[in-house]
């Protein structure tokens, strides 16, 4: 089992992974979506922002509430890196305190550890949405970061 503190060290790391991508949004990204029905560039932000404060408060007190993900008129992307720096620093701070051996309610399924709802509520979840992120950078003509520091073609042979 990881321990605690390079469980929060590596959430630290998606977190900032997450944020270099939201770096790389221009105002006049935040309204964009691929297509009808899909989450917008501002949506998408908010969600991966607002999961985060929801897989918290699951881990915390057993309970989830999701705030939603729409954008308010007038967002711009410097509101969207602050909200995704603010929420990155709150969740961090709340695991520092959390018991993650603690037994929680799931809302399907039985109870389980709450380290089990930061592999896969606070980790794979926002992995699974940055790399969404990542897709619509490429769409909008941006380059996405790469994942460890490097992009595929510059791994050594």
């Amino acid at each position: 089992m990881i321990g605690k503190e390079d469980l929060i060290k590596y959430a630290t790391n998606v977190h900032a992974r997450t944020y270099e991508a939201v770096e790389r949004l221009r105002d006049e990204d935040v309204d964009w979506r691929p297509a009808p029905g899909e989450f917008s560039v501002g949506e998408l932000v908010t969600h991966i922002a607002n999961t985060r404060l929801m897989n918290l408060g699951g881990i915390q007190t057993g309970e989830i509430h999701y705030r939603g993900h729409a954008v308010k008129p007038g967002t711009d992307a410097l509101a969207l890196r602050r909200l995704v720096l603010r929420t990155g620093k709150k969740v961090i701070a709340g695991l520092v305190d959390a018991d993650l051996e603690k037994y929680i309610p799931q809302t399907i399924g039985e109870p389980f550890p709450a380290w089990r709802r930061v592999m896969g509520g606070l980790i794979e979840h926002e992995t699974h949405h940055r790399s969404q992120l990542c897709e619509y950078l490429r769409q909008l003509g941006l380059e996405p970061p790469p994942l460890f520091g490097l992009h595929a073609e510059q791994l050594p042979r």
